[in-house]
């Protein structure tokens, strides 16, 4: 009984997003010895597409309950927009290149996982928070953003493919799809940005949601890069 109190304090003291990032990465270092120890593999595979949907919902909570209707529009257009172009890229290949996805992100429509478009939001909202962090100027958030959600995208594809999460035509990752990374995501931050009008600017204060946003791009990409550093070192 001590214990849990002393535990449910010691919460409290360090907050909601801190307590959260912490807790995902210890998830996350789990999942990553988990994914590179073949027999276990599999149920990580398993879990990926509820575990970033669980964890998805509890870091982009703090930031919707602060900024409320207009957030939540936001990440939706942002959700309809990338699935839309993610349905389009997969039909056609004009978007992003010619690929397809695997079945481990889970249940799909027009064959494409609907978790991708929630996982675009997140990393979109994370890219847009860390460049608001650096700029206050507009423009340079909107390229900003851009980098940094294409960055990640670089750190995550080949551990991705590995995992079977979507392959591409020929094998290799072609320059069409970082440079549509970059178009997207800098187009989200504009809307983004839009939808922020009344707050961007006026301080330089980390605002609730920031934290757990930052933490969990953060720890994805580090993911992604100790999985393919395992792999370099480890090869099965």
């Amino acid at each position: 009984m001590k214990a849990a109190e002393a535990t449910r304090a010691f919460l409290a003291r360090l907050g909601y997003e801190k307590a959260l990032a912490a807790l995902v990465a210890v998830l996350f270092a789990v999942g990553t010895a988990a994914h590179l120890w073949p027999p276990t593999l599999p149920l990580m595979q398993a879990m990926t597409p509820w575990f970033l949907l669980l964890c998805g919902v509890a870091v982009i909570a703090p930031a919707v309950r602060a900024e409320g209707a207009r957030l939540a529009l936001w990440g939706l257009l942002a959700w309809a927009a990338t699935f839309g172009l993610e349905a389009l890229g997969v039909a056609t290949g004009l978007v992003f290149g010619a690929y397809e996805y695997g079945t481990v992100l889970g249940p799909m429509a027009l064959e494409v996982p609907l978790i991708i478009a929630f996982n675009w939001v997140l990393v979109v909202h994370g890219a847009f928070v860390l460049a608001r962090r650096i700029s206050r100027n507009a423009v340079a958030v909107t390229v900003l953003t851009g980098l940094f959600a294409t960055a990640f995208d670089w750190v995550m594809e080949p551990a991705a493919i590995r995992l079977g999460y979507w392959t591409w035509d020929g094998g290799d990752i072609p320059l069409q799809n970082y440079l549509a990374w970059f178009l997207i995501a800098a187009a989200a931050a504009i809307a983004r940005t839009l939808a922020d009008r009344d707050r961007t600017g006026k301080d330089g204060k980390t605002r609730p949601g920031d934290f757990i946003a930052l933490a969990w791009l953060a720890v994805q990409a580090v993911f992604f890069a100790l999985l393919r550093l395992g792999w370099e070192l480890f090869p099965a």
